[in-house]
């Protein structure tokens, strides 16, 4: 049994740092720390091509209702993309297999025509699962929140067994275009006989998937699918339309490394929300048509890429928009959905950063700054 001083111990640990989250030196350091040197633009570049080619191609078959699902897929093309290329190619093959059924499952729940209760159980379920799948294989990249959003994104269009089957054929054809496009330059240089990254250690991926049920990944694990459905479920309770984009507030709040980046993330993700509704909802309020949408959507896609290196707030500013324009050209949104993901945002930030704070890791000591020395000074 815990004794007294170790109890303490963790109610100090906790106390400092949701104290941490709410000084406004975190918030100023969240808004305006900037990493310009680690800008690259070569990957938002071939990010911004893979989404394209797939979106030109729907609208000229006239699938333009499912092209969403094939740039969904297409996105692979922006996981691994620090990995050289003998190591990010087996990785890649599971981020777009991890994809791919994240739009199956969340096709059939809503064929299956399933409450909101259970979504948002399924969904909890299926976020953990993403993050044990992409820890253990060490996938680096926009991380779990994609893959709920893709699910989330197939259960609002499918309602029949056949659109289970064309949104999981869309997604196929879209993740192997992104796959293609990442490793472009390698197969390139492969037929001009110069191997780059010849020598570099090669990975297998199924002993990566062993490590699913390290401590430290499982804890994870369920940390980030407790707060994804706590999240999904207070905004569902509150009346908000869209709760599952509380859930991924949660998620993408969770992903830092520590709980100083998360709130960072947090911070960020609802700063950059605020400001990317506001251009979402001028977006929506015009009338785009499927091509101009389909232009936005890749300017700000590859903004996004180019972005989400040096500030994650102004990653968020491209992907608000990027990702309300995606979703309207399958179910159709109004200006006023802005607002909605503003609030389930919100909710998902704020619990996400309260969830990390009460669960925090005893060798987590990086959130000790002004706020540790406050509460160390009135011990």
């Amino acid at each position: 049994m815990p004794s007294s001083g170790t109890l303490s111990d963790h109610y100090l640990r906790r106390r400092c740092a949701l104290a941490h989250s709410l000084t406004p030196g975190t918030w100023r350091d969240a808004a305006t720390t900037l990493n310009r040197g680690q800008a690259t633009v070569w990957v938002p570049v071939r990010v911004g091509i893979a989404i394209a080619v797939v979106f030109v191609v729907g609208g000229l078959i006239g699938r333009g209702d499912i092209a969403g699902f094939a740039a969904l897929g297409a996105l692979t093309s922006a996981f691994c993309r620090a990995d050289p290329y003998p190591v990010r190619m087996p990785r890649l093959l599971v981020t777009s297999g991890t994809l791919v059924l994240f739009v199956v499952f969340g096709a059939v729940l809503g064929a299956a025509g399933v409450s909101m209760p259970v979504q948002v159980v399924a969904m909890a379920i299926a976020a953990g699962v993403a993050v044990l799948v992409l820890g253990a294989c060490r996938i680096v990249g926009p991380g779990p929140v994609v893959m709920i959003f893709a699910a989330a994104a197939a259960v609002g269009f499918a309602t029949s067994v056949g659109d289970v089957v064309e949104v999981a054929v869309a997604a196929v054809i879209g993740s192997v275009i992104g796959v293609a496009a990442s490793l472009a330059p390698w197969m390139f240089l492969a037929a001009r006989g110069a191997g780059r990254d010849s020598h570099a250690p090669r990975v297998s991926v199924w002993t990566d998937l062993r490590r699913v049920t390290e401590p430290d990944l499982v804890m994870s694990a369920l940390r980030v699918a407790v707060a994804c459905a706590v999240a999904a479920g207070v905004a569902a309770a509150a009346g908000l339309s869209h709760p599952m984009w509380a859930a991924m507030g949660a998620i993408a709040t969770l992903q830092g490394l520590n709980f100083h980046l998360s709130v960072h993330r947090g911070v960020q993700r609802l700063i950059g929300n605020i400001a990317g509704a506001l251009i979402a909802a001028g977006l929506l309020a015009l009338p785009l048509g499927y091509w101009g949408a389909v232009v936005l959507i890749v300017l700000l896609q590859t903004a996004a890429e180019l972005l989400v290196t040096i500030n994650y707030g102004l990653c968020s500013l491209a992907v608000t928009p990027m990702a309300l324009l995606l979703t309207a050209l399958g179910a159709g949104l109004t200006p006023d959905v802005a607002l909605d993901r503003v609030l389930d945002t919100a909710v998902g930030v704020v619990l996400g950063i309260v969830f990390g704070a009460l669960t925090i890791a005893r060798h987590d000591t990086v959130h000790h700054t002004v706020a540790g020395a406050q509460v160390v000074a009135a011990r």
